[in-house]
């Protein structure tokens, strides 16, 4: 191995690779002659080396040390089943819910079961068959999503028999529920008595066995109730759910399946009835949530029908479409009942809610009630338009009075100043000026006459207090009543009172308060009828004066717990169809089937 020393001169660029320059010597190398340049270079490959080793020693000083493998003695044990408990038997699911059915005592004192119904009416959206409480779910596309596939039927396609529109072919039997585990078994679908569901909201504690006498369910299953339950009875504020099995074949009475309890703070707890009569706590709602679909669709399947309108709600529900043609429209296509229907129509024209064009049209929600003995009554109405809200609701300030419709700060909106307080009167000189019939010079007249003939009833033209019951020369005999709402109305003329009246008393629109006479400067049997707001008279055949009771302390208090009751049911109502909803999605969901079984 040689080493050339290069000496570079100044013709360097002249210089051709590999060619030796006459001015370049050769040296030969050797350790002998070279030995300081040979050490210099061992001893920095040594130097190096150490220090790349000393770098990747601290390197992996600082890695976690891998612990030692323990290996664990198995001890055997013996294999222990788990005890057998009663069974939940999951039934088929079915169509959404439109009403619930509540247990609730009435006027009387007696319990007694209404169905309470929630529907609501969007005047902007098209009209289709779809069943109106579905439709507040159904919101957006329907595409592969299967809430919406559960919740959607095709405009040409049937809904089944106490089915969901579109799914007729879907349903079947359905496997059990994936979730936590708890300690009950669930058993395939097997025949047995439709499920009801059943719902205790009371306005003051209701004990079990009350309850038990108004369901026709026998008492041992309130007795297994109240001591698994803990409590004997529904307080105030809170909720019970019962879901119930009608009577099997060989059975005679019904049984308590499942049952939901919330309490005043919102905290639910959900027991299921085992085989040997007794309640087991459940932790997982999708229990609940599908006996309930159940239980609402056997409503669905179970309601008549058949229309028990009267012929004259019917007509009224017509007539009204001339002012209110696209709300009368969706009323009967929601299969609101004519009398609800012309409560309804009848409400918002009292209270001038109108509205023109499509741009301006409003969503109405109405709670209608239907009862055991085939009443039916609107309960609530909201009207939202123009982003404002306004809220009726149905009341009976006393127990003996009849129920009228207030706002929500509790004035009556219901009635109106009566036009005509006699019934049998005939209208004779008006509101204005005139010549007197016994004094023969112009006079303004500040009231209406009604001729009639004596002793005809005179009625009280809207809820108020008498303030007055007197003779003077030209009224002869009267009756003033002030109203709430700041006016006084006063009938003259008259041939007495009836046996009873006294000043102070409140009376109802509507009550007799007067007989027709000819008291005073009268010329014959009539009722001076006249009107006073304020420190001026106006046309009592004219004005639209609101003539109910406007609510105050204890009464508006009692009111206000009826509005919160009111709308505590309207809630259960929209939650158990969000729940139900959420059940029957959840079993058609794609493969679900495939993963419970």
């Amino acid at each position: 191995m040689a080493i050339a020393a290069l000496h570079a001169g100044s013709d360097d660029a002249d210089c051709r690779f590999g060619a030796i320059h006459p001015r370049q010597h050769v040296i030969a190398y050797s350790i002998r002659a070279h030995w300081r340049v040979s050490l210099a270079l061992l001893l920095l490959a040594a130097g190096s080396t150490c220090l790349l080793t000393e770098t990747i020693t601290h390197a992996v000083g600082h890695l976690p040390k891998p612990q030692k493998s323990v290996v664990l003695a198995r001890s055997r044990r013996q294999p222990v089943a788990t005890p057998k408990t009663g069974r939940v038997w999951m039934p088929e699911l079915a169509s959404a819910p439109r009403k619930l059915d509540l247990i609730e005592r009435m006027g009387d004192g007696s319990l007694a079961h209404s169905s309470y119904f929630n529907v609501s009416l969007d005047l902007s959206a098209a009209e289709d068959k779809t069943s109106p409480l579905l439709a507040a779910y159904q919101d957006g596309e329907t595409g592969d999503d299967p809430f919406g596939l559960v919740l959607r039927g095709t405009q040409d396609q049937k809904p089944s028999s106490g089915g969901l529109p579109g799914l007729s072919a879907k349903r079947g039997r359905l496997g059990p529920v994936l979730g936590e585990p708890i300690n009950v078994s669930i058993a395939p679908v097997k025949p047995a008595g439709q499920v009801r569901r059943l719902v205790s909201m009371p306005a003051h504690d209701e004990a079990l066995i009350n309850i038990e006498g108004a369901v026709d369910i026998p008492e041992r299953e309130f007795a297994a109730l109240a001591a698994d339950l803990g409590a004997g009875s529904v307080k105030a504020g809170e909720e019970l759910d019962l879901l119930v099995r009608d009577a099997e074949q060989g059975k005679q009475s019904r049984q308590i399946i499942f049952v939901r309890h919330r309490s005043k703070d919102g905290k639910e707890r959900l027991l299921a009835r085992r085989d040997n009569g007794h309640f087991q706590a459940v932790g997982d709602r999708r229990l609940y949530d599908r006996l309930l679909a159940e239980a609402l669709a056997a409503e669905e399947t179970n309601r008549s029908a058949k229309s028990t309108a009267k012929p004259q709600d019917v007509k009224a529900l017509s007539r009204a479409q001339a002012d209110y043609p696209k709300l009368v429209s969706h009323l009967k296509q929601s299969n609101i009942p004519s009398r609800v229907g012309v409560q309804v129509v009848d409400l918002l024209r009292k209270n001038g809610i109108q509205w023109e064009g499509e741009d301006n049209e409003p969503v109405i929600d109405v709670v209608f009630r239907k009862t055991d003995t085939g009443g039916e009554d609107l309960v609530s109405v909201t009207v939202r338009q123009d982003g404002k809200e306004r809220h009726f609701y149905r009341y009976a300030a006393s127990d003996d009075g009849e129920a009228e419709y207030f706002d929500d700060s509790g004035r009556s909106v219901s009635k109106h100043l009566m036009h005509k307080p006699v019934p049998a009167g005939k209208l004779g000189d008006g509101f204005g000026w005139r010549v007197h019939p016994i004094l023969k010079v112009r006079k303004f007249h500040n009231g209406v006459d009604y001729r009639a003939p004596e002793g005809s009833p005179i009625l009280a033209a809207g809820d108020g207090v008498v303030v007055k019951i007197s003779s003077e020369w030209g009224y002869g005999k009267y009756v003033r009543i002030r109203h709430d709402g700041g006016y006084t109305t006063t009938y003259a003329h008259i041939a007495g009172t009836p046996k009873g009246l006294s000043v102070g008393q409140h009376v109802s629109q509507g009550e007799v308060i007067a007989y027709v006479g000819s008291t005073g400067l009268s010329t014959g049997p009539h009722l001076y009828y006249e009107l006073r707001v304020g420190d001026r008279y106006a046309d009592p055949t004219k004005a639209q004066m609101s003539a109910g009771t406007t609510l105050k302390g204890r009464a508006l208090d009692e009111f206000q717990s009826q509005v919160k009751r009111v709308e505590s049911i309207a809630d259960a109502i929209k939650t158990s169809a969000t729940s139900a909803a959420e059940a029957v999605a959840q079993a058609f969901r794609p493969g679900a089937r495939q993963r419970a079984e």
